[in-house]
């Protein structure tokens, strides 16, 4: 305790022996040394807590102090340093820790190899399939197209028209939701679909 000069309470004390005294036997002796004056005792609600009493160490001279509390700024410096260096390697550590090494690198890249091949492979397959198209036929289509994307338009009101005016009627009681789920109606966004904007 003269050497830590520290706070001790006797469960720390039966520890540090390893358990080769009882604790009776240490708690005796705890209170013994503080009846002697070698050490104060200081009692925390159940718990008492003894340390070295202050007074019997030796005092050290101002030229002392100076040079500890020197020392002490240094080990400061050097922990806060230590603390720094250690979050840089952790960083790194954390960054290697998560990249791929080399043998996954190359599985990695021959998998995506054999992708890119059969892209490839699948594009020269469409353009041998596919015809050119006129410029009057791809108007006549793109026609086609905004005359469907109205008529969605226009059934989707239709609809939707019909569900509020049975809702407005006193005696529905449903939600518009319970209404349409009872009637069968899915919306576009509950299947996941948008109208195409027009000429897409």
């Amino acid at each position: 305790m003269q050497v830590q000069n520290r706070p001790y309470s006797a469960t720390d004390v039966l520890l540090n022996l390893h358990k080769e005294i009882g604790k009776t036997q240490v708690v005796k002796s705890l209170e013994g040394l503080a009846k002697a004056g070698d050490l104060i005792e200081k009692v925390y609600g159940k718990q008492k807590i003894y340390f070295v009493n202050q007074s019997t160490l030796p005092s050290l001279g101002e030229t002392e102090l100076k040079d500890l509390e020197t020392e002490i700024s240094k080990k400061s410096k050097d922990v806060t340093s230590l603390r720094e260096e250690t979050r840089s390697i952790d960083a790194k550590l954390g960054a290697l820790t998560n990249s791929l090494t080399t043998q996954q690198a190359r599985e990695r890249v021959a998998e995506l190899s054999k992708q890119l091949e059969r892209g490839k492979e699948k594009l020269v397959s469409l353009k041998s399939v596919c015809k050119d198209i006129s410029p009057a036929d791809k108007i006549k289509i793109n026609k086609e197209h905004e005359k469907v994307i109205k008529e969605w338009r226009k059934r989707k009101r239709m609809c939707m028209d019909i569900v509020n005016a049975i809702l407005e009627n006193d005696g529905c009681k449903q939600s518009k939701k319970e209404l349409m789920e009872e009637m069968g109606i899915d919306t576009d966004e509950d299947i996941g679909v948008m109208i195409p904007t027009s000429g897409a």
